[in-house]
């Protein structure tokens, strides 16, 4: 997720210059690298945060070269070719970044870069940062989701016709992806949160091996040399909304989505200097509390009518004479007494009417069932349509440092958790043809941590140690009177 400097130094007749010395600085985030050209007028500065560099170039004889705000994105490789100009050091040729470094041409990486300005202005629905990547060409979601979300949320994008399982997602360079299922991943960073997106699509190197499809890199941001952070809200609330196809009534839909970011350097009292500070935070809290309809679960069931209820069932036979499929039949009790006053086994009941023997358990036990809200095609009030509103609660925090610890060496950490509940409306597996009396409680725990060092150990060594560390706990419960503990007394179970 790193990016990197390269290019060649030469005369004004197009030599080489070799033993030029050569810099990058990033005041921003304190960072300042130095090396010299190798006999081929070669540099290279490599493994650097995304962000804005000056690079400057001395050689004796020569007038200073400086290129102002060299702007560097996720994994890119930009090449700055410098043409000294004959002078003294004294004299200076300043060229700004944007002039330079516009065409990629040290990898053949195929991908697009979404820009934290692009980030954090684009509307998203669901505030979910997955979402952003169907701006690169060849990607399409195969998700049938309108609304992105958190949690167990599924993240199917097919890359260029690849499978949606093959895909790859990094935060901060470690893996993000659940790979247990290939489906989801274990945290959603905040919106507010990321500074960049790139999503590769195809020739891309060796270094985002084990995925047959795309990549996605995430770059999550860092402190700077100045305090900057935000505080925000997002609204929705079903005063606004209309009423849906089958209901009476406007389901309840409430939403709010608010936190806070913070980041700049850490600040020791009595020894700060912007200019040489070394050590930068960032931090991020996101929280959600939502009250909204099941999407995915929209009931249409038959549930016993009013006159059921009370063990009439004349609604339910036919004019033409009782039917053995319509009409309620009298049981060959096995383990019990045999039915009595003139009730024959196999034979409906007298009218129609079952009697009810136990008034306690038949009312425990219709408690449990929904009472009819809407009428079916042959004009039986024996409809019940819902779409339940259920909650969900999310927590998510970010930490991240980066310390300088000199010019050569500097070490970062970032940590995030992500904390999600969700009531689901009914029993898993139940292809949702069942009623919301047992309905199923999600939790789910996702973390995720990368440390990271990187050493300069000479001008033509580096070396970058990158430990990621990632987990989420998906866990079920049922909630409701799903055990015997849970069921009315009145029931003698």
């Amino acid at each position: 997720d790193t990016a990197s400097i390269t290019g060649t130094i030469t005369d004004p007749s197009g030599a080489a210059v070799p033993n030029a010395q050569v810099a990058v600085r990033n005041a921003e985030h304190g960072i300042s690298r130095s090396s010299t050209s190798n006999g081929s007028g070669d540099f290279l500065f490599a493994s650097l945060p995304i962000g804005s560099y000056d690079l400057t170039v001395t050689a004796e004889g020569f007038k200073k070269y400086e290129a102002k705000g060299v702007t560097l994105v996720i994994a890119q490789k930009a090449r700055v070719n410098v043409a000294l100009e004959v002078g003294t050091i004294s004299t200076e040729v300043i060229v700004q970044g944007s002039e330079v470094a516009q065409v990629e041409t040290q990898s053949s990486d195929l991908g697009n870069t979404i820009s934290g300005k692009e980030i954090s202005q684009l509307e998203l629905n669901g505030r979910d940062f997955t979402q952003l990547v169907t701006l690169s060409p060849g990607v399409t979601n195969q998700s049938g989701q309108d609304e992105g979300g958190e949690g167990a949320t599924t993240v199917a994008f097919s890359i260029n016709g690849g499978r949606t399982e093959y895909n790859n997602f990094e935060i901060d360079g470690g893996d993000a992806l659940d790979n247990g299922s290939n489906t989801t991943i274990n945290v959603y960073p905040s919106i507010d949160a990321i500074a960049e997106v790139k999503v590769l699509t195809s020739n891309y190197g060796a270094q985002y091996g084990k995925n047959g499809s795309g990549t996605v890199e995430v770059e999550t941001k860092s402190g700077t040399n100045h305090f900057h952070g935000d505080l925000y809200e997002f609204l929705r609330n079903d005063d606004f909304n209309a009423t849906q196809f089958g209901l009476t009534s406007v389901p309840e839909y409430k939403k709010n989505d608010f936190g806070f970011t913070i980041g700049g350097p850490v600040y020791i009292p009595g020894h700060y200097n912007a200019s040489r500070q070394k050590t930068f935070f960032f931090w991020s809290e996101e929280w959600r509390r939502e009250l909204t309809p099941a999407s995915s679960f929209f009931s249409q069931t038959i549930v016993p009518t009013a006159a059921n209820r009370t063990g009439d069932f004349n609604d339910q036979c036919t004019s033409g004479g009782p039917s053995s499929l319509e009409c309620p039949i009298v049981p060959q009790l096995i383990n019990g007494l045999p039915p009595t006053g003139g009730l024959v086994p196999g034979q409906p009941f007298p009218g129609n009417q079952v009697p009810i023997q136990n008034a306690a358990i038949a009312s425990a036990l219709t408690a449990l069932i929904p009472a009819p809200n809407g009428v079916s095609s042959d004009g039986l009030e024996d409809q019940w349509y819902a779409t339940p509103t259920l909650p969900t609660h999310w927590r998510q925090e970010l930490f991240k440092i980066d310390h300088n610890i000199s010019d050569k060496v500097r070490a970062s950490f970032r940590y995030i958790h992500d904390s999600w509940n969700q009531q689901y409306p009914v029993p898993l597996w139940t292809s949702g043809v069942t009623f919301p009396t047992i309905q199923t409680n999600f939790n789910n725990p996702g973390v995720s941590m990368v440390a990271r060092l990187t050493a300069n150990v000479s001008p033509t060594l580096l070396n970058e140690f990158v430990a990621s560390y990632t987990t989420d706990h998906i866990s079920t419960q049922l909630t409701g009177p799903w055990q015997r503990g849970n069921v009315p007394s009145t029931l003698g179970l």
